[in-house]
């Protein structure tokens, strides 16, 4: 009984120290009765289906709500409001370290609830030393099916050595860089094609320590789940 104990928590301890190292997003915004309407609906019942399960909160008085600790990727917000039909928001895109804006407004027409919805993805930068490729880059960049020369573009701390994949920053030597991809150690990412990468970024400095210990870098990398593209054909169709 003792070594099964010990095993569950190890496992426990191994998911959580994963989940650490996979930077969260928010979706908020507010709940209007109609689109020329300053007027709130309060305690609509918002919610976000995932991976694990259905994510619930309530409108405040002022319509106000938020859902927070959400993974990288793309969602379904499903909103009930008291008096209207229930509506649902196709294709939220949410961010690591991010907050998404999603203001709901809703009317009743001949029994259908008409939604009007305004994105507003934010990107959060925490220090000069972090460099962040948003989603809205990584569809229109020409470098898309190489993430390495992607990130090279993006800023001058960043270059791929002359003749080999290897991405060097500030100058530190070649292998120096540390891989996280969907918060696992990895030594290289040139076996993650670039139609798989949901979200990409660098630390050239200022690593946080959660990254452990090291001079030459930290590049996090997040692939697209089920759940992502299920839900981004659903938005599509």
């Amino acid at each position: 009984m003792k070594i099964k104990i010990t095993l569950l928590i190890a496992v426990l301890g191994f998911v959580n120290l994963l989940s650490a190292q996979v930077n969260l997003g928010t979706v908020s915004g507010y709940v209007y009765q109609s689109s020329d309407s300053t007027k709130a609906i309060a305690l609509t019942k918002m919610w976000i289906e995932t991976e694990s399960g259905k994510r619930f909160t309530k409108a405040d008085l002022d319509g106000r709500y938020k859902i927070d600790a959400l993974k990288p990727g793309t969602y379904n917000l499903y909103a009930v409001a008291s008096g209207f039909d229930s509506t649902v928001v196709a294709g939220v895109q949410v961010t690591s370290d991010g907050i998404t804006t999603v203001d709901v407004y809703c009317t009743d027409d001949n029994m259908m609830t008409v939604v009007y919805v305004d994105f507003n993805a934010i990107k959060i930068e925490k220090d000069i030393n972090r460099i962040k490729v948003l989603k809205e880059d990584l569809d229109h960049s020409l470098n898309i099916r190489d993430p390495k020369a992607l990130l090279a573009g993006m800023s001058s701390d960043i270059q791929q050595q002359e003749g080999s994949s290897e991405v060097i920053i500030r100058g530190s030597r070649p292998g120096d860089v540390i891989y996280y991809i969907d918060g696992v150690k990895a030594n290289d990412m040139s076996s993650i094609p670039g139609s798989a990468v949901q979200g990409l970024e660098a630390y050239t400095g200022g690593i946080p320590a959660k990254y452990g210990d090291t001079t030459g870098g930290v590049v996090v990398l997040e692939t697209k789940g089920y759940f992502d593209l299920y839900y981004a054909w659903k938005a599509r169709n």
